[in-house]
């Protein structure tokens, strides 16, 4: 059950209690990783983060930064969201699968403006159990972005990329926390990076730590402390970071709201395995 007291969160029976709701928009976060007749929510538009990020190649600095806010606009109208609209969104079932891509939504659509935006708690298992399902077929289910001409995103202050950063790894008002597993971290490479390991004094903090082991978001209580036992320290800048800035997203969202002051370094450990030396 949900534990974590946010106004950005809700559970699955909230989203019952408004499926007939005209403002109404479900995102299925899974994206890319979301296989051909795989369940999903009957009424939900799947878009993976791609979808709503700058692209280019895999450790370049493009890769994993935001859009330009006009460009957001072209994507809620596809997706149906209007300033009135409601947005809900779920991912997978963390801890054994997902990324917290729906952390990274809320995140951009924050940027974007629209903050009407919840995480549905406990991923597409609680969303299951409804039983409000359907087979995904991904022509006609995943949101098709192909005529959106990406520009990249201007003032976005919640961010930090790789020259400022690179400025900043050692200062002692600074804590840059790794939100990869806990492996990832101690050198083993799952997705390609160009070298093992982490940027100098990180802190290792997996983005799957946040949840219980039903994928509900722990209790506030238990997160302050938890960050506390890190060495957390909310009159220092955090820098999260994982491989392109999802994983990221997701846990600086609930930092954030824990009071403390972050940015998610979008480009992260793919880019600066390429940049920098690592620890």
């Amino acid at each position: 059950m949900t534990q974590f007291n946010f106004k950005q969160l809700v559970d699955a029976e909230y989203l019952l209690s408004n499926r007939e709701n005209d403002n109404l928009v479900v995102i299925d976060a899974r994206g890319g990783m979301l296989e051909e007749g795989a369940l999903m929510y009957d009424k939900a538009t799947v878009v993976d983060w791609t979808d709503i990020s700058l692209l280019g190649e895999f450790g370049g600095e493009e890769l994993g930064k935001l859009l330009s806010k006009e460009n957001y606009q072209q994507i809620f109208s596809k997706l149906g969201v209007k300033e009135d609209s409601e947005v809900l969104v779920y991912g997978f079932t963390m801890p054994d699968q997902g990324f917290g891509d729906e952390g990274r939504i809320l995140y951009t659509f924050n940027y974007a403006g629209f903050d009407n935006v919840k995480i549905i708690d406990g991923g597409f298992k609680q969303v299951e159990s409804l039983g409000f399902n359907k087979k995904y077929n991904l022509s006609e289910d995943r949101i098709d972005v192909s005529d959106v001409v990406r520009v990249e995103g201007e003032n976005n202050s919640n961010a930090i990329f790789t020259d400022e950063l690179l400025t900043l790894v050692g200062n002692e008002n600074v804590q840059i926390i790794d939100t990869r597993l806990e492996v990832e971290y101690n050198g083993r490479v799952i997705y390609g990076e160009n070298k093992a390991g982490h940027i100098p004094t990180a802190i290792s903090i997996p983005f799957n730590s946040l949840v219980d082991k039903d994928g509900f978001i722990k209790s506030r209580e238990e997160l302050e402390k938890y960050f506390e036992d890190k060495g957390l320290d909310k009159n220092k800048l955090q820098i999260t970071y994982c491989t392109t800035g999802v994983r990221a997203s997701y846990v600086a969202v609930i930092l954030t709201e824990l009071g403390y002051k972050v940015r998610n370094y979008e480009p992260s450990f793919a880019r600066y395995a390429n940049v920098a030396e690592v620890e």
